[in-house]
This record gives C-alpha cells, structure tokens and sequence, in this order.
C-alpha cells in the first residue's frame, strides 16, 4: 500500500489509466434521451473525429526518434509506450507524428496526437489520458452514474416541498478532468443547475479548448470553471459551508510503483486522504449526495490494495455504502480502471429506486 501523502496539496488533472460507458439512456425525467446513441456508443464508441493543422509550438519537446524502437525511420509516427512493472504488463499505441500539439505548462508536458483508428490522442507527460474513440468509456460513466443514482433516488423518495424534488437545480463540484468531457456529459441533464470544475492546470484547459470536440462545455453559462489547487478549493468550499449533490473527482494517480519496488508518492495523494475525504462528505451531507471518484484498477496488486483502503476510508469519514465499478477500456493500462462510488446518508436509508446496488458476494 501506498505511504502517507506528502504535506503540499498542489493537484493535477493528470492520470495514467482509465475508463467505461453509459449515455444517452432512453427517454426518462431524469435522464437524457437518444437511446440510439447509446446502442452505438456500445458496439462503436462514441467519436467526435475531425481532421487540424499540426500546431507545435516552438518551445515544445521534440518528437525525434528516441533510437529505441518506439519512432519511425523516417518519423512519421511513434508509439505511446505504458509499463506496469509490478505486474510485468506493457501496451503500447501507435500515434502520427508529428504531434498536433505540444506545450509545457507549470506542472506537465501537454500533447495531442493522431492516430488513424482512435482519433485524436490526448497525452500528459508521456502517459495516455484519453482517445477520442473510447474517451466515452470512462468520461460518461463518472459523469451519469452519480447523477442518476442521486435523481433516482431523490425522485423516487422526496417529497412535493423538498428541495430537490424532481431533482431540479442540482449543484455539481468536479475536481480535475481538465479535459472538460465529464462537464460536457453533465450538462446532458437539464436537473443540472451549476457547475463548478476546479482543475490546477490552465495549460490543459487551453489545449483542450483548442483541439478536443467537446471543449465548449465550459463556455456554458452553468459552468462556473476555477483554476485552482482541487484539495485546497474543497477546504474552502467545506469550510463556508457549502454543499453539492454530486461531487465527482477525476484525479491523477495518487502514487507510482517503481520498477525497483520502491513507492513514490505524487501530489494528487491529498485527494485520497481522510482529511479531504471528510471534506467531501461535509459537502455532501446536507443533501445526501453522490460521490463518485476516480479509484484504479484491480488488475495491478498495489491499486487492489488501495481501493480496499479508500473504501475502508470512506466508511470511517461518515459515507455510506462505497462500492467498486468496473470500467473496460482498450486503451488504458491492462484495459481496466474503476471507481468508487458512496453516498452521504446512513448505511440502511436504501431506497427501492436505488440505481447502484451492491451484491452479498
């Protein structure tokens, strides 16, 4: 298991491996419509393909073959290489050079590709974050998982003066995601009424905004985007006393195994802690909300050690019933990544329209 996180909080938008689907799924007053478009996000993918210019800036790293095997002779493409030496795995996918973008921001190398069969290929300091082919897989199911558990809960148990009946004017906090699809999927509900994405990287949000489909999300007037530090804008947050019905937090990876066994903790460790987990529940409390948060995959022995520890952590700071999902993805390191998902209320308030049921097994 991972160390104890580091004293600083600064986080990042960044993680190696993910992903699942879920969309547009059928006609219903919580949920948005197209089921058609579910049906082939399924069997195809969803994609937002479209061709642009090469734009590297000059200052951008050089894409020069590396004289390893991974580039082309004549550099026209390259291969984007993911190793997991715990488990000796490693998966590799091969992109057009050269990139179509490629800048260094404070924190990380930013870069986009092409690849002729999943589209464009969004990278962060050298590891895949997400292809337009099956970037649907794990963006939407964070996105609509949480909200329809929370609508489907609240419609089926509210009452006609509540709040949130009918789950109208939801308040929804995303830490990370810099990407800006999962807000793009959140704004599919019209039960949505704001939005607030903090994410620490502004150079992500800019490369974003210029080469990925679905960037104009944040120019929706229910989106309220903040560039900040994730861990210490909850602090705030918490400590005003505000609150959220779904928080969803797409996090970077909170420590890396290194080939000689040794374990190196990463700043997006604070997102994992007790303290900032507690934080999250506090948000969440006043209305009984939905967390779902970015939880690893079971297929490496360190990450499956992890998530049998922020699920225990979970419990301690007040949620009730944290449950693992799998999310398949080609894509993303060993073609599996999870989540947790948990609820601010008492482990036996379960409603009959619960959308997230956990097994005996």
């Amino acid at each position: 298991t991972p160390p104890p996180p580091p004293a600083h909080t600064s986080t990042s938008s960044s993680h190696r491996t993910h992903h699942y689907l879920s969309s547009n799924l059928g006609s219903s007053p919580i949920m948005p419509t197209n089921l058609s478009t579910l049906l082939l996000a399924l069997v195809f993918g969803t994609s937002y393909y479209h061709d642009a210019p090469s734009a590297v800036s000059a200052d951008s790293p050089s894409p020069d073959n590396d004289g390893d095997g991974n580039n082309s002779d004549d550099g026209s493409w390259k291969k984007l290489l993911e190793e997991e030496d715990e488990i000796g795995h490693a998966q590799s996918l091969i992109v057009d050079l050269p990139p179509l973008a490629s800048t260094v921001s404070d924190y990380q190398t930013i870069q986009i590709y092409r690849s002729e069969h999943y589209g464009r290929v969004f990278v962060l300091d050298g590891c895949l974050q997400l292809t337009e082919r099956d970037a649907p897989h794990y963006n939407e199911m964070l996105a609509h998982v949480p909200v329809m558990e929370y609508l489907a809960r609240t419609v089926a148990s509210s009452s006609d003066d509540d709040e949130a009946d009918n789950g109208s004017d939801l308040r929804v906090l995303v830490v990370g995601g810099g990407d800006g699809y999962v807000v793009s999927e959140l704004l599919k509900y019209p039960q949505v009424g704001s939005i607030d994405h903090v994410e620490l990287d502004e150079g992500v949000i800019n490369v974003a905004r210029e080469h990925l489909p679905w960037a104009e999300a944040w120019d929706d007037e229910r989106v309220n985007l903040i560039v900040a530090d994730g861990a210490a804008f909850v602090k705030q947050q918490a400590a005003e006393g505000r609150s959220y019905h779904v928080v969803i937090q797409d996090a970077s990876d909170p420590y890396w195994l290194e080939s000689d066994g040794t374990v190196t903790t990463l700043p997006s460790s604070v997102l994992y802690d007790a303290p900032h987990l507690g934080r999250l529940h506090d948000l969440l409390r006043p209305a009984g909300g939905v967390l779902m948060m970015q939880a690893e995959t079971y297929n490496i022995p360190s990450n499956l050690a992890s998530i049998g520890g922020w699920r225990t952590l979970l419990r301690d700071v007040g949620f009730g019933r944290p449950r693992y999902g799998s999310i398949s993805i080609g894509t993303y390191s060993t073609g599996q990544i999870g989540f947790l998902v948990a609820h601010a209320r008492d482990d036996n308030a379960v409603e009959d329209g619960e959308v997230c049921v956990e097994s005996d097994g």
